[in-house]
């Protein structure tokens, strides 16, 4: 465009009239989009977004730039508007114009719309979300076998794992933007500033098919088929946009976008053979996949290798938050980040050892195979070959690799990520190792899982860790190599009790600088002996570096959660255990009842910030009543009005669970029933003429397997439970011998 003169660039329309224009025009769907269909014939039901009452609200402005950027509040849409001064050409005339972006809800939608800065028209409005069908002849496993024709994306059904069911609706979004390898999770091309690679268009579906299966435009296709791959797998698992996952753009669903895989497959051979560089949310992460040059086969065809390096960007964002690229720094610490590589690599792959097509050799790159016969342990950190990294990794991986033995690899992959999201910066194994038990207990909190699978998860997670001696009494110095001392008991399993939650939401405003701080309290209704707590924390604030924040107990004991920690990290959103913390632990044997106080103060000034929610969950120490009558009663035959039997309970207290042992001799049991009635007058039937002509009704029935007794959860306890035996047909005669209520 030729510009023959000077133009003024001061716009008659506003940026706020402008954002305004742009927001009705997108709002609602257009005549020709209601109706519209995508090419698997599904309806696209464009979203309607209520206007009515919006009025932008500019939060960011810079007036000395001549583009006059602004960023507004999201309103009713998905995500911040963005407007800014442009030029655009028609008809070989220039128009001023607001370029103004808007995002729809549930990110179903991210309109460019251009507004004349003179008159206010629509010039041009497009959705930036644009994506296509595609499919690619790829190495799914490593380069030993043939290529496949795969569909991208994959359906989730094929990556073996639970698929949960707040998924948005888009979900799984389609790898390819256009027709190369570029898409909103990866950019893979060839070496440092080599080429995407280009598919072709077949019946509407874009194709890569590379001509030379071992060429560099295969090695670009298969590493951007593996990065696309393990987006898709842990956004499964919870990597999602606002834990700091890869994606150019975030959809409206938190975290920073602008930070897809640089995906880089090298011709030759790469330093290190192969790595991943990962800075902080918003910033690309960059993975190098390089030639093996003593076997002439490439990582970019080894799914175990791409695994491993994608791993350590999951970690690196997990671990400490997705701001902090400095939690993994400690000896274990960066040990670990060695094998969480190899842990998710053999756990997708189902093989016990890493890179061994890469470098032809069936035992991999590593020392030993990760098998139950792993030959080291906690105990070997320090010494020997265990004071190097990749094989301080190796000790992690195999107690990790055990513990799916023992409890399921899906299960096992979940807890891996769940814990990462809870550990400290720089964590030693041992911490790692309560993180994962802080996550099984979240899932049961969450009701997730039940408290039957919990206890049998918490046994097998101990027995692999003490396997490799990381049992209860294992000590370090913190995350270095120093003081290690191993443990192989396992612990006993908890002791039962009952788990009570409580929650406060006080939206308190923190006051700056102040060290009064400010306090919320809970009352913790029920008695007992606590035997683990975990307090949770939701402080919305900038730089939680700032703050102190503190538990009390009804007895005074005062535990510090957190010390002016995270540094310029936003918002404090956590869960501390008794296991995870030692401070806390001091605390189990305390009595539960009473009045909790949760403190927090800021001790620096300019940031600031609320205190959203805190919540306690208490497992009280269960006690058991019990009681027992031998009454050796003879039931009346053919009479309801039966035989009476009490027993008293003394101690007060709320029935959690009931067991009823019955001893009754007796000739045709479908002559029966047996209705208990607790002290309250509310009653229920436990047998009711079932089981026909067989004889003597002698079990124990139990509220978790019976349902009917199951109505009785909740009851007070203390006073008199009365059973009431009675015979309903003639012949048959029999005694109630003795039963028992727990």
């Amino acid at each position: 465009i030729s510009v023959p003169q000077e133009l003024d660039a001061t716009p008659s329309v506003n940026a706020n009239e402008a954002v305004m224009i742009a927001a009705k025009h997108v709002a609602t769907p257009e005549e020709d989009e209601l109706g519209a269909v995508d090419e698997y014939g599904q309806a696209l039901n464009y979203p309607c977004v209520d206007v009515s009452e919006f009025e932008p609200t500019a939060i960011a402005t810079f007036p000395n730039n001549p583009e006059k950027p602004t960023v507004f509040k999201s309103g009713p849409f998905g995500d911040k508007t963005k407007a800014n001064l442009v030029w655009f050409p028609i008809n070989g005339e220039l128009h001023l114009c607001w370029e103004v972006v808007i995002t729809m809800p549930k990110y179903e939608g991210q309109f460019r719309t251009l507004v004349d800065g003179e008159t206010g028209d629509i010039l041009y409005c497009r959705d930036l979300v644009l994506t296509v069908t595609a499919r690619g002849t790829v190495y799914r496993l490593d380069g030993s076998g043939e290529r496949q024709v795969t569909e991208f994306p994959r359906p989730l059904t094929d990556y073996g794992l639970p698929i949960p069911n707040d998924l948005p609706t888009t979900f799984p979004e389609d790898w390819v933007l256009t027709d190369r390898t570029l898409g909103n999770s990866t950019n893979a091309h060839l070496g440092r500033f080599g080429p995407t690679i280009r598919g072709t268009d077949s019946n509407g579906v874009v194709d890569f098919s590379p001509a030379d299966p071992e060429g560099d435009d295969q090695k670009v296709l298969n590493i951007f088929y593996f990065n696309c791959f393990m987006h898709d797998f842990f956004y499964l698992l919870g990597f999602q946009e606002a834990d700091g996952n890869f994606q150019e753009r975030n959809l409206g669903r938190g975290g920073t976008g602008s930070d897809r895989v640089d995906s880089r497959a090298h011709s030759g051979a790469v330093f290190g053979t192969a790595n991943m560089a990962t800075p902080i949310d918003g910033s690309n992460p960059v993975m190098n996949m390089g030639l093996v040059v003593s076997t002439n086969r490439h990582t970019a065809f080894d799914a175990s290798v791409v695994f491993h390096e994608f791993m350590h960007g999951v970690t690196n964002r997990l671990v400490g938050g997705a701001l902090d690229s400095r939690a993994l720094e400690q000896p274990q610490s960066g040990g670990m980040g060695e094998g969480w590589g190899d842990y998710i690599a053999c756990t997708i792959t189902e093989k016990t050892v890493v890179g061994d097509w890469v470098v032809d050799n069936p035992g991999g790159i590593r020392g030993f195979p990760y098998t139950s016969d792993f030959p080291d342990n906690f105990g070997d950190l320090g010494s020997g070959r265990y004071s190097q990294v990749h094989n301080i990794g190796e000790l992690w991986c195999a107690t990790l690799l055990e513990m799916n033995r023992e409890i399921g690899a899906t299960f096992g992959a979940q807890l891996v990520v769940d814990a990462l999201k809870v550990s400290p910066a720089n964590p030693s194994f041992l911490q790692m190792r309560d993180s994962i038990l802080t996550a099984l207990d979240d899932l049961l909190s969450a009701g997730t899982i039940s408290a039957e699978r919990r206890a049998e998860a918490r046994q097998g997670i101990w027995k692999a860790f003490a396997k490799f001696g990381m049992g209860p009494d294992a000590q370090s110095n913190g995350a270095s190599l120093f003081g290690i001392v191993s443990d192989f008991n396992v612990p006993d399993e908890d002791t039962p009790g009952d788990v009570v939650s409580v929650e406060a939401t006080p939206n308190l405003a923190i006051p700056d600088n102040r060290a009064a701080g400010v306090t919320s309290t809970l009352n913790f209704p029920e008695s007992g002996r606590i035997l683990r707590l975990t307090v949770s924390v939701e402080i919305r604030h900038t730089y939680i570096g700032d703050l102190i924040v503190s538990l009390v107990s009804p007895d005074g004991t005062t535990v510090m959660l957190h010390n002016r920690s995270g540094a310029s990290s936003n918002d404090l959103i956590k869960s501390y255990t008794s296991e995870g913390s030692p401070a806390l632990a001091a605390i189990v044997g305390q009595p539960a009842q009473g009045e909790w106080a949760l403190k927090v103060a800021d001790r620096a000034g300019i940031d600031v910030g609320t205190l959203r929610k805190w919540g306690l969950e208490l497992t009280i120490e269960q006690k058991t009543s019990r009681g027992e009558a031998t009454p050796g009663l003879r039931i009346p035959d053919n009479d309801p009005t039966g035989v009476f039997s009490r027993i008293a309970i003394a101690p007060a207290g709320t029935a959690g669970k009931i067991n009823v042992g019955l001893d009754i001799t007796h000739t045709y049991i479908g002559d029966l029933r047996v209705r208990l009635q607790a002290p309250s007058g509310r009653s229920i039937l436990l047998h009711n003429r079932s089981g026909g002509s067989r004889d003597n009704l002698i079990t124990t029935i139990d509220s978790d397997s019976s349902t009917t007794l199951a109505a009785l959860v909740g009851e007070q306890i203390q006073g008199n439970w009365t059973l009431h035996v009675s015979d309903h047909a003639g012949i048959d005669v029999g005694k109630l011998n003795q039963w028992s209520i727990e």
